[in-house]
């Protein structure tokens, strides 16, 4: 006997569309990773492999001392695929500045990564970031530490108060050095 009641069988087909998309365990794990890693990797595998190498090898393209103040970002290939142009974030202008002066050093260091010259231009985007150097902590004697205690306090603000401490440790701990030399 056939339903031709329209509105059950709109139910009947919401009912199934929904457990037919549900996917449990791996399978939607796998979808939901995929949906979140697609949009990273959509270039294409080459691509994909020459950033990989590039970050890997950064601080020895670029030096070490600059490393921590750039990153490569992106590998644009011309429609022939035979060129490539890669794009250099920048956390400053004298960054910037140096990497656009020394492009061509840097395209040759890249080459003999690759044992080819596989980028012909290099592209420079500015975008401001905080970074944190890593400094040795000042040890200093304990009445030199308990008056920059008691200075900060009243400090509510947690990050505020370390890095007045940490200030007040390297002007103590400078002033100290002064002192001796002089």
């Amino acid at each position: 006997m056939k339903n031709n009641n329209p509105n059950q069988t709109a139910v009947k087909k919401n009912f199934t569309s929904k457990t037919s998309s549900k996917r449990s365990g791996i399978n939607s794990l796998e979808n939901s990773l995929n949906a979140i890693l697609k949009p990273i990797f959509s270039s294409t595998k080459k691509e994909f492999v020459i950033i990989n190498n590039l970050i890997k090898n950064w601080p020895e393209i670029i030096g070490k001392k600059y490393s921590k103040f750039c990153h490569p970002q992106l590998v644009n290939f011309n429609k022939d695929h035979k060129s490539a142009k890669l794009t250099i974030v920048a956390y400053n202008s004298a960054i910037s500045f140096f990497i656009e002066n020394n492009s061509e050093l840097i395209l040759e260091r890249i080459a003999s990564l690759y044992g080819f010259k596989t980028i012909n231009k290099i592209t420079v985007k500015q975008q401001p970031k905080n970074i944190k150097i890593n400094q040795d902590f000042i040890k200093l004697s304990s009445s030199d530490e308990q008056i920059i205690q008691n200075k900060i306090q009243k400090i509510t603000d947690q990050s505020l108060a370390q890095t007045i401490a940490d200030l007040g440790r390297d002007i103590i701990h400078s002033s100290k050095k002064i002192t001796k030399t002089s």
